[in-house]
């Protein structure tokens, strides 16, 4: 069983003020609504917003169809037009966040339920939801505010202790091991539990601990939201690339649009030589993440290898100007410069890279306690 809240629609069935053909047009669509026909019902609605393309109810019920159907883009369209038509609507509002957080635009989502809270902050699905928006885009110090306000009213959602959880992590606090604890006490949470724990064990780079506690929550949900993500980091730190691209790919097919899980995908394609397959993939993470140091310095390799070498410097001058201490990316313009006859700017790369392997060296030595 998966962690995620049931996301829940309001529905709208209230009576229509409009001729008798549009209210049973608008009735039965209700109805095979109610009984999960989806399609169809989206299909009734469709044909009951040609003729009355302004019926708030019918394009609010519209969107909550498409989106079951997984239609997201257009479940949000019509969510949004609902809206503006009746901007009174909150509980409009309401799922038109909904409809962003199931198509995975969480900013957006984030934006809509904070909207939706100015005006009726007392519901704490809607909190919930912003709470887990903000610690899908990575605001975890505002998200924990928002869960922690969460806890009272529903003390055992595995949702919202796992991102807790992880929020508290990502940000070093030891709370991330109560929410650990707290999963554990009962059955509903022990795979969140077993996640968080393997995720903990990765931030300490202990990874064949953390492949076992991830092992042990995918026995109990394979399906748990950023397992297979988590499995492939611990592989691939362990050496074990095919393993980690498996379990990559399995999180990609989840999560889509996941910056993170593209680059690795990218990342793990490239040094297996499958270059076209890595461009794909690397192309669709730059999309979201134009300015990504490591996808540039990829970027920039996978330039290299196919014998574009002048067009890989620009994005690799970028990526290093970011994090100037990388010697594997220096190394690189080092080479990329030897081939493009800069033999100066060569050698002050090579000399560079000589010079921070020497420091490195000597750091670690000085961390290293004498006998």
């Amino acid at each position: 069983m998966s962690y995620c809240l049931l996301l829940t629609y309001i529905l709208f069935v209230l009576p229509l003020q409009q001729q008798p053909d549009a209210a049973a047009q608008f009735n039965r669509a209700v109805q095979l609504q109610q009984q999960g026909r989806f399609a169809e019902a989206a299909d009734a609605y469709r044909a009951l917003l040609e003729h009355a393309p302004e019926h708030t109810d019918a394009l609010a019920n519209y969107g909550a169809t498409l989106s079951r159907l997984g239609r997201h883009d257009e479940s949000v369209a019509a969510y949004s037009k609902a809206l503006l038509l009746a901007p009174q609507r909150v509980e409009i509002l309401f799922n038109l966040g909904i409809a962003h957080y199931r198509a995975g635009d969480f900013s957006q989502a984030a934006e809509t339920f904070k909207r939706f809270l100015e005006q009726r902050p007392e519901v704490v699905a809607a909190r919930q939801l912003y709470g887990l928006s903000l610690v899908e885009i990575g605001r975890d110090r505002d998200a924990i505010v928002q869960l922690g306000l969460t806890l009272e009213a529903a003390p055992r959602e595995v949702s919202v202790l796992y991102s807790l959880g992880l929020a508290h992590l990502r940000l070093r606090q030891k709370e991330a091991d109560q929410m650990i604890e707290r999963l554990s006490a009962f059955p509903a949470g022990v795979a969140a539990a077993h996640l968080l724990r393997g995720q903990t064990l990765i931030a300490g780079g202990e990874f064949e601990k953390a492949l076992a506690e991830l092992e042990s929550a995918a026995r109990l949900d394979a399906n748990l939201p950023r397992l297979h993500y988590s499995i492939g980091l611990a592989y691939h730190q362990l050496g074990r690339n095919p393993e980690a691209l498996e379990a990559f790919e399995k999180d990609l097919a989840a999560r889509p649009g996941d910056f993170l899980t593209l680059y690795y995908v990218a990342l793990l394609q490239e040094s297996a030589g499958d270059l076209d397959a890595a461009e794909r993939h690397l192309s669709a993470a730059l999309k979201l993440a134009p300015e990504s140091p490591d996808a540039m310095a990829l970027h920039a390799k996978l330039l290299f290898k196919r014998g574009r070498a002048a067009e890989a410097v620009a994005p690799l001058e970028f990526a290093i100007k970011q994090n100037p201490t990388d010697t594997e990316r220096r190394y690189l313009l080092a080479r990329i410069y030897q081939q493009l006859g800069r033999r100066e700017d060569a050698a002050r790369e090579f000399a560079e890279v000589q010079r921070l392997k020497a420091k490195q060296l000597e750091d670690d030595r000085a961390r290293t306690p004498k006998p």
